[in-house]
């Protein structure tokens, strides 16, 4: 994998992240810029193929695309960002700035890009190779931050691929690498429950979940009855456009039908109007079961595509979720490098897990509903969770998200809190943190721990967390 520009400057970006940072705001709590006057940032410009301009940022390059950080001011509202992955064959021109001038736009866009939107790549420009692996086939794809292999048929592989992709755009872009020679990460996505059982039995691993990071393996292990589903997608599919074709081929004969029932008609005897009405009722009793037929087919199509649909949103949170432990332990802070407590790590791998999808494009920055709901009536009740608490919670009080309630209160608190230090105090663009999650700072009581990185008493930031959560 090649960073070629972002890499090269990191060391130069993290001094100007901590001057910045420090002049920008007291301890952890630092705030956005003002939003200049569309125009007055310098930004980087791609021209294509076909004549388009678009302005922002170049985030990184590799021989196949530019990582490129579309800025957005539309006249009268708040600057937003796009993150697209431009394939360079679709590329004419690229008008770089200076590398001071590059500098400053990157640490100008650190401090904005909570409000951005990622863009899912295409799923037909994805290479598969189907390859033998423990004895059946399976396909497999090697990209820029992980190899994969599959179980699950063509369609739903690119779909998940794709969904893969787009979160890892986002957790770059937000928390960038720190590491210049990652370690190989490997992904296997099954199609089925009953593999991904098997494979977990392999491990000698007794787990719920549907996926998993393995620190050990550098794997993430991902599975849904994807294989079925499709499968009863694809036969519904099939059984509404026969249906269609059948209603189709006697819509087009019922004319014929009606023209021969008004010959026999008037050979009876019966008057024009009377034939016109007959016809005409005909007609209409004959259009409204052919509507209903092809609302029923069209619904149950539907209905199908929804459970699909669920199914595959439950693999996609599942892996974002997992994949954000992987991205934090391959590129930015290795597990045998740092020490990164369970509730930050659980924490962000929730507020990525809950980006919202609008179509193909990905938003983080909204908080989820559910969550957010659950957590205000949480600190609204007479018992609410001390941050204490949870700082200083070990491994076994969390036990994953699907553990019992002690478990999912464990799990809702870190959520609320890393939400509200990324998109309120921009911790990720912070120096600071990666002095938290230094290996010596493990040393330390976890709650000054959380001072240092907060910059101020538990108390008095726990207040300030608190007020802001409820309103």
């Amino acid at each position: 994998m090649v960073f070629r520009r972002s890499l090269r400057l990191s060391l130069s970006q993290s001094l100007i992240l901590s001057v910045l940072v420090a002049i920008a705001a007291r301890g952890i709590r630092a705030q956005q810029p003002p939003d200049d006057p569309p125009g007055r940032w310098r930004l980087e410009t791609l021209t294509l193929k076909d004549k388009s301009q678009i302005h922002g940022l170049i985030q990184s390059e590799t021989d196949g695309e530019i990582d490129f950080a579309q800025v957005i001011q539309p006249p009268g509202r708040p600057m937003y960002a796009v993150i697209r992955g431009i394939p360079r064959e679709k590329i004419a021109k690229i008008q770089r700035l200076s590398e001071a001038d590059h500098l400053v736009l990157f640490q100008r866009f650190a401090l904005f890009r909570n409000r951005m939107v990622i863009e899912a790549g295409r799923m037909d420009q994805l290479e598969l190779t189907s390859q033998s692996a423990e004895g059946q086939r399976v396909l497999a794809y090697a990209g820029p931050w992980f190899e994969l292999t599959s179980t699950a048929d063509d369609e739903q592989t690119r779909r998940c691929l794709v969904r893969i992709e787009q979160y890892f755009r986002a957790y770059r872009t937000l928390l960038p690498p720190r590491v210049t020679n990652p370690k190989p990460l490997r992904v296997q996505l099954f199609g089925s429950l009953d593999l991904y059982r098997d494979r977990l039995r392999d491990l000698k691993l007794d787990l719920d979940n549907a996926a998993f990071y393995s620190p050990r393996e550098a794997t993430i292990l991902a599975a849904s009855d994807l294989n079925l589903f499709a499968e009863r997608l694809a036969q519904v599919r099939r059984e509404h456009e026969r249906v269609r074709k059948d209603l189709a081929r006697l819509d087009a004969g019922h004319g014929d039908k009606l023209a021969t029932l008004a010959d026999e008609l008037a050979v009876a005897g019966y008057s024009p109007d009377e034939i016109t009405a007959e016809v005409r009722q005909r007609k209409a009793s004959w259009k409204k079961e052919l509507d209903a037929t092809l609302a029923t087919n069209v619904q149950r199509q539907r209905s199908a595509e929804q459970k699909f649909d669920v199914v595959t949103d439950k693999m996609f949170r599942s892996l974002a979720h997992e994949s954000f432990h992987a991205w934090l332990d391959a590129f930015v802070y290795p597990h045998d490098r740092y020490d990164v407590p369970r509730w930050l790590n659980e924490g962000l791998a929730q507020v990525f897990e809950s980006g919202q999808l609008d179509g193909d494009s990905l938003r983080l920055d909204a908080p989820d509903k559910q969550r957010l709901a659950a957590l205000r009536a949480d600190l609204a009740s007479g018992q609410p969770l001390a941050l204490a608490q949870l700082l200083t919670a070990s491994e076994r009080e969390f036990l994953g998200p699907h553990g019992g309630a002690a478990s999912q209160r464990h799990y809702l608190y870190a959520w609320g809190l890393a939400h509200y230090l990324t998109f309120h105090h921009n911790l990720l663009a912070s120096t600071r943190l990666d002095g938290y999650v230094a290996q010596s700072s493990a040393r330390l009581d976890p709650i000054a721990r959380f001072e240092q990185l907060a910059g101020r008493p538990l108390s008095e930031f726990e207040a300030a967390w608190r007020a802001a959560m409820l309103e």
